[in-house]
């Protein structure tokens, strides 16, 4: 009798201890696999789709001058004697800004004055004295400082996106890290067959006082504003069997596959025109080691 019971217990203990250890590795299995599953999760960041405008834009170089100016020329030939005015100084209709000595070896004449034909500012470094000159020979440009411009050169291919009104920033190295605003004022209505560009011209605000003539600038032309699209970062599209793709991040904690159609590309954003929906997460790093349905982790 004693030795049954103690044949049952011995049996009844060996089966806890085998149910033990069997809960605790079903267990160790779970967590194992609950492990695995979240290394094996791909890490990404997301941006979440939303309407904005994205504003196409050249970028060019050009130069700032009067907007009315007259280039000077002397009425004889000559060496320059003197001059009377420097680079700046503002000068009146009819005054004498040099004389040139049209003298001879043998023959001595009177200085010849050369006279100023408008009111304005000396916008050119006027020549040394005993500089030869002709009646063709520009020797000063006088400009009127109270109204500046900006002449550029664009690209015959923006042609038919050219008008008047268009917005600009422009950056001068006098004053770094400041933007001043112009618009559009004038274009040439022909291009021009040599260089293939249209001469544009920008007008500054008339309260603009800091920027003056002879300055050099970088100008961002606007030549168009594409509103209330949906758009993606660059590096975010991806090309795969000739198709154009993002990865979406769904609600399940897979990246879904969405075929796209682009539009224009403006710094570094893609316009997607379809296969996107506001308030989708567009997955925009990891997306080389993606592939539809695949776990994700979404890195904030």
């Amino acid at each position: 009798m004693n030795r049954s019971i103690k044949y049952r217990s011995i049996v009844f203990i060996i089966a806890a201890y085998t149910f033990f250890f069997s809960s605790c590795g079903n267990k160790n299995l779970e967590s194992q696999s609950e492990s695995d599953e979240k290394s094996h999760k791909i890490a990404v960041r997301t941006e979440t789709a939303s309407r904005q405008t994205l504003r196409s834009y050249i970028e060019l170089n050009g130069s700032i001058e009067a907007k009315n100016s007259v280039k000077v020329y002397p009425n004889i030939a000559g060496k320059i004697a003197g001059s009377k005015v420097n680079l700046g100084q503002k000068v009146n209709k009819g005054e004498a800004l040099l004389y040139v000595d049209p003298s001879t070896p043998g023959s001595v004449y009177a200085l010849s004055p050369v006279i100023s034909p408008i009111a304005g500012s000396v916008i050119s470094i006027p020549p040394k004295a005993g500089t030869k000159v002709s009646t063709e020979t520009e020797v000063l440009t006088i400009g009127d400082l109270s109204e500046l411009q900006m002449k550029a050169y664009v690209s015959e291919k923006y042609f038919g996106l050219l008008k008047e009104g268009l917005e600009a920033e422009v950056r001068v190295a006098a004053f770094p890290g400041e933007v001043f605003s112009a618009r559009v004022q004038g274009l040439s209505p022909v291009v021009d067959e040599n260089s293939r560009t249209v001469e544009t011209i920008l007008k500054f605000p008339e309260d603009e006082k800091r920027i003056t003539a002879g300055m050099f600038g970088k100008i961002k032309l606007y030549l168009k504003d594409y509103q209330d699209v949906l758009s993606a970062p660059e590096n975010a599209v991806a090309e795969r069997a000739g198709k154009k793709i993002l990865f979406i991040a769904g609600s399940d904690g897979k990246a879904q596959e969405r075929e796209v159609t682009l539009g224009v590309t403006v710094d570094g954003r893609c316009e997607i025109t379809t296969g996107l929906s506001e308030g989708d997460k567009i997955i925009t790093d990891g997306i080389s080691s993606l592939q539809d349905g695949i776990a994700i982790s979404i890195i904030e």
